[in-house]
């Protein structure tokens, strides 16, 4: 009776082995979506994020924090990663309770970042 079960056994192994080798098959990877290019402006869509958004009364401004109004600062954090890990990473910036920022604003700051944060 031993030897029967086993061999039961043995077919059932066998048979969940099989679907699992013809159910795997190799999947194509796509390429990735065409982008839009980058082109995100200090002066025009960074500056005006930043003034809205981060340096306000009690945050980033002259009176708070960090004051992120100030282009040095803000390319320093930049530079040393400090805002990619607090906006982007750690999702603690803005803080809950203040205006978010949009998903477009986010792509904006992101290829800001990504191309060197400069004062344009």
């Amino acid at each position: 009776m031993y030897p029967f079960i086993f061999l039961k056994m043995f077919k059932k192994l066998l048979f969940l082995i099989t679907i699992a080798l013809v159910s795997c098959k190799q999947h194509e990877v796509e390429p990735p979506a065409p982008t839009q290019p980058c082109n995100a402006s200090y002066n025009t869509d960074i500056k005006p994020l930043i003034t809205t958004k981060c340096a306000i009364s009690g945050c980033h401004g002259s009176n708070g924090l960090a004051n992120l109004a100030d282009y040095a600062t803000l390319k320093e954090r930049a530079d040393n990663g400090n805002i990619k890990k607090y906006v982007f990473t750690l999702q603690m910036m803005p803080p809950s309770g203040a205006t978010q920022l949009t998903d477009n604003e986010k792509a904006k700051l992101q290829c800001w970042l990504d191309n060197g944060a400069l004062q344009n």
